[in-house]
Parts: C-alpha cells; sequence; structure tokens
C-alpha cells in the first residue's frame, strides 16, 4: 500500500469526516488516494490555504474534534501559517498536511522548496517530516494525541512527494484508532477543601470562564453548579456561551472588547475570583484594573503555561475544569454550604438587567446610516440555539460580544482572538458550518477590510449551497485602526481609509443573493428575507462611519469623555 493511500486510512480510522485543503502539483498522489475513499471522507476544496486553514480551526471549535488541513508545498504551507497561528494562540486542536517536493530535490533550489519544518516551528506545537513509510502509522497517531491533549493546538506533518509515492506491507493493526482523546487531570480532595474554604469565606464570588472552559464542554457542570450556589459567572471574549446568557446567574462578556460598565462591575466588586481557563490578559482584565482590589484568585488551567502568567494566584490548579468543579461540589456539600447572600445575587442581576436595559438604548438610536447595535438587537431577538455566529474582528465584533445573549450554553459564537486576524469569519463560517450541520443557519459578520481579503471563498459557499448569511459591515475603512487614530492620534489619519465598493453586486456575481441595507427600517426586513433563503445569502449594511460612534469597548468608551490629552491607549 502507498504511503498516500495509508495516511487517508488512517484518517478515515480516526473518524475525520473532512479535510479542508486547496490542490497542487506535489500533492498528487496524496489527492488521488482521497479519490478511492471519496464515499468514506469529503475533501472540501477552498479557494486559499490560509481560509482553508480557518475552516479547520472554527471546525474543531464548533464540533470538538480536531480540525484537518492539507496544503501543497512552498508558498501552500506559507499561506495557511496565520490560520495555524491563530488555532495555536487559541488553544484549538489542527492537524495540518502539506505535501513536500521529493527528497532527491532537496537542496535543488526546486519549485515551492522551503524549509517547512522550520517554517511552522514558530506556530505549532509539534511538527514533523515524514521520511520513512513505516512510521506513517506512528507519526499520525501522535499529531492526534499531540493536537488534542493538554493545551491543544496546531501540528504539523510534512510528506515529501517520494514518500507519499513508496509501497509499504501495513499491518490491519496499523490502522487502529488513536487513543488522542485528552488525559483527564482532576484535582487532589485536600486542595479542593481548601477552595471550598475559601468560597466560604467569601461574601461576593464570581467564575470567571474563558475559553477553557469550551475546551472541557464544561456546560452542564458550570450551570449547575452556578445555579446551585448562586455565584454568578463571567466570561472573556472566548468563553463566551459557556453558560447561557439567558441564565439569571450570567453576567456576560468583560473585559475591553463587548465588556461593559456593568459586566465589568460585577468582577470589580467581587472579593473571590475562580478563573476557569482563562488567561487573564490585559484585554480581558481591562489592563488588571477588574482585580484591581486584590480579590483572592483561583485559577484552573490543563496548561502550566497558563497558570500564574499574568496575574498572581491565590490557588493554582493544572487540571480539567469538568473535574474541578464536580470536585468542588462535592466539597461544598459536605461543608453544608447552600448559596451566596441575597444582597450578592440581587446585586449582579440588578448589573445585568442595566446592561440589557443599555444594549436596548443604543439599539433604538437613530442615525442616517445602519445603526450597528440595531443589526445585533434583531439578530438577539430572531435568532435561537440552532443558529450559529462567525464573528470577525471589526465594529462587529465588540457588538456582538455585549448585546448578542446566546441562547444555549455551547459554542455558538466564534471569535478569531488569538490574533484577531482579519478575513476569518467570511471563511470559518464554512467550518462552523461542517461542525454542526445541524444549525439552521450560520452567520458570518465581517467588515469590507476583512471581506477584501477573503471573498473568493464565497464560490466554495455557493459551491456547496450552504445555509450561510454573510453580513458585511461597510463603513469604508480599516475601522478599528481608524477609532484609534481619532481617540489617540490626535485624528490625524492615514491608511486607513478606502473607496466605497458595492458588497452585494460582488456577491452576485459569485453567485449569492444578496441585498444593500442603507437605513435601520431596512434591517428587520433584510434578516426575515434572509432567514427564508435557501443556501448561502449576502448582506451588505452600510453602517455609520467609526469616528461618529463607540463601540462597547471599554476604554474607548471611558476615553471618549476625557481630554485627548488625558487619554491612554490599552497596552496588550
Amino acid at each position: 500500500m502507498r504511503v498516500a493511500d495509508a495516511v487517508v486510512k488512517l484518517l478515515i480510522a480516526n473518524d475525520v469526516e473532512i479535510v479542508f485543503g486547496v490542490p497542487g502539483d506535489t500533492s498528487m498522489d496524496f489527492h488521488n488516494a482521497f479519490e478511492k475513499h471519496q464515499n468514506e471522507i469529503q475533501y472540501l476544496s477552498c479557494r486559499d490555504e490560509r481560509h482553508a486553514a480557518y475552516m479547520a480551526d472554527t471546525y474543531a471549535r464548533v464540533s470538538g474534534k480536531p480540525g484537518v488541513l492539507d496544503v501543497p508545498s512552498g508558498g501552500g504551507l506559507l499561506y495557511a501559517l496565520p490560520g495555524l497561528s491563530e488555532a495555536t494562540a487559541s488553544s484549538i486542536p489542527i492537524v495540518c498536511f502539506s505535501s513536500d517536493i521529493s527528497t532527491e530535490s532537496e537542496g535543488t533550489g526546486a519549485l515551492t522548496e522551503l524549509k517547512q519544518e522550520e517554517v511552522s516551528n514558530a506556530v505549532t506545537k509539534w511538527n514533523v517530516t515524514l521520511r520513512k513509510a513505516s512510521k506513517t502509522p506512528q507519526v499520525i497517531k501522535k499529531a492526534f494525541r499531540i493536537a488534542a491533549s493538554g493545551r491543544p493546538g496546531a501540528v504539523h506533518i510534512s510528506i515529501p512527494e517520494d514518500i507519499h509515492e513508496q509501497e509499504f506491507d501495513f499491518k490491519e493493526s496499523d490502522f487502529k484508532k488513536s487513543n488522542y482523546l485528552r488525559h483527564i487531570n482532576a484535582p487532589k480532595s485536600e486542595d479542593l477543601k481548601e477552595v471550598a474554604e475559601k468560597i466560604k469565606a467569601s461574601e461576593r464570588p464570581v467564575i470567571l470562564a474563558g475559553g477553557g472552559a469550551h475546551l472541557s464542554q464544561a456546560y452542564k457542570v458550570l450551570t449547575d453548579f452556578a445555579n446551585k450556589y448562586g455565584i454568578p459567572v463571567a466570561t472573556s471574549i472566548n468563553g463566551k456561551g459557556c453558560i447561557a446568557e439567558t441564565n439569571k446567574h450570567a453576567v456576560g462578556v468583560i473585559g475591553v472588547n463587548g465588556g461593559t460598565d456593568q459586566s465589568n462591575d460585577v468582577v470589580r466588586e467581587a472579593d473571590t475570583v475562580i478563573v476557569l481557563g482563562s488567561k487573564l490578559n490585559n484585554v480581558t482584565t481591562v489592563a488588571k484594573t477588574l482585580l484591581r482590589d486584590d480579590p483572592t484568585i483561583i485559577q484552573v488551567d490543563m496548561s502550566e503555561e497558563i497558570l500564574e502568567l499574568n496575574v498572581h494566584t491565590d490557588l493554582a490548579f493544572m487540571c480539567d475544569i469538568q473535574q474541578f468543579l464536580v470536585g468542588l461540589d462535592e466539597e461544598l456539600q459536605e461543608s453544608g454550604y447552600s448559596q451566596t447572600s441575597v444582597s450578592w445575587q440581587e446585586f449582579y442581576q440588578d448589573k445585568v438587567k442595566e446592561k440589557q436595559e443599555q444594549a436596548q438604548i443604543e439599539a433604538d438610536e437613530d442615525s442616517a446610516l445602519v445603526n450597528p447595535a440595531k443589526i445585533i438587537n434583531c439578530l438577539d431577538k430572531m435568532t435561537d440555539e440552532n443558529h450559529l455566529f462567525v464573528v470577525d474582528a471589526g465594529t462587529q465584533n465588540p457588538y456582538m460580544a455585549a448585546h448578542y445573549k446566546v441562547k444555549k450554553a455551547s459554542r455558538q459564537t466564534v471569535f478569531d482572538r488569538g490574533h484577531g486576524n482579519l478575513g476569518y469569519a467570511l471563511s470559518a463560517s464554512i467550518g462552523a458550518y461542517y461542525g454542526n450541520s445541524k444549525a439552521s443557519k450560520v452567520f458570518s459578520m465581517f467588515g469590507d477590510g476583512s471581506f477584501a481579503m477573503s471573498v473568493g471563498e464565497l464560490e466554495t459557499a455557493r459551491r456547496k449551497n450552504l445555509p450561510i448569511v454573510f453580513m458585511l459591515f461597510q463603513n469604508n475603512a480599516y475601522g478599528w485602526i481608524k477609532k484609534l487614530h481619532q481617540l489617540y492620534h490626535n485624528e490625524e489619519y492615514i491608511a486607513v481609509d478606502f473607496s466605497e465598493i458595492d458588497g452585494a453586486k460582488i456577491a452576485e456575481g459569485f453567485g449569492l443573493k444578496s441585498k444593500k441595507i442603507l437605513n435601520n427600517s431596512d434591517v428587520q426586513p433584510a434578516l426575515d428575507w434572509a432567514m427564508e433563503q435557501d443556501g448561502p445569502v449576502f448582506l451588505d449594511f452600510i453602517i455609520t462611519p467609526i469616528t461618529e460612534l463607540v463601540p462597547p469597548v471599554t476604554n474607548w468608551r471611558a476615553d471618549s469623555k476625557k481630554d485627548p490629552k488625558d487619554r491612554r491607549a490599552l497596552t496588550y
């Protein structure tokens, strides 16, 4: 059997249903193997390697399984690096295959020659070149295990063209499924007793759940814990949806990007913060100001790299979040602990009510062009737990984080916050659909800067007739950067503006039905129309210029009220 065929059989054995990729000269044998097994595994041909990587990333986030990516040698791998970097930074498991030139051509300056291991080393957990056919099963199984275990991330396997062609007498036992499920670490009982004592001594405890709570799939355990003990749950933007935001104990997103005065106040007032799977970086903690009163901090994470990375903790546990909560629940029960005080519960629930009232006020504000807050408000009222949202960096990001309420504890919303790459959401929404094909609609939200970087994947969505609503928030600028110029650089603008395009007509050129929305009165009818359509559609919202509004970005809203000389931009 050829190595190429063995690799595909191993993917099938490991329950891989779809591979996102782009064909290339050095991939011919590998693709021939996929063709032989096309009834058992799907290969989605994408228009660009970077966007194939984003699809694999979001597939993994939504499905909970490793995403698989295939790219050709040289430039193909180079184009994929942003996606691999985002996955590793966000702790998302991806297995990336790149073909390579023949080993006989190494060092000859052959077309597409590149030191592929060296190039990918900085953005992956592990990478290797397969040089012996006999090592194929070992390498593939190891790749899945490393990608999904501990703190997940991207791994890369480079396979030279002549190795793909090699024949080897593989055994049937070589094609058994890899035991790649991450090892679950549980905390010790005596340590949990100490945590229980700190919670009992606390008057105002809060849980801060990050992306790690999604990785642990701690949804039910976290929800039950909050309900049982009356402890509020705030989330980072990556942790959004760890608890349904319709739950009375859910505070919503805190921090800079999508945090509000009300949600941030809950954390500021807390005397004990239980951190579940968050880096506690400056965006989440508003440059540590949310922890200004020196609360007791208990941090739980699967990675030794994250514990105490940014904030000193009183207790730190390297373990699984689900196991931590289950064990802590047992200790609290044994200790006779019941619930937090009525006054604390009333405080944070009043804050959430204030937050929701403010969101409605912002959505009702009139404007000459489309108010982005109104778009999110309409979506919040008309969608349910069967809808997915993939949100790019830009204006739509903080509005979605702050104003949309996730209806069921799940990865219903996806934000690329490892790097905040532009051009992510359009293509990543395709991966989200394949990660949960039961979703009735996927909403892909991006600005015009991102749109120009990813427009080609509209063809992929149209080819596969996917139920995606593409939503362009158009303000003819790199809006986020322009806002920084306005607030912190004396309104001196450079390299942030570009000429207006007709996004709706561009989408029509790719075969999508589309609408352009110019005013607030047309927002709801346009969304209603999109919900009724089969296949992909495109909505081009012409939104208020960024210089005329202040999205829910904590430091922007505070600094917009200050004299320019007193403003300080956030250091990430």
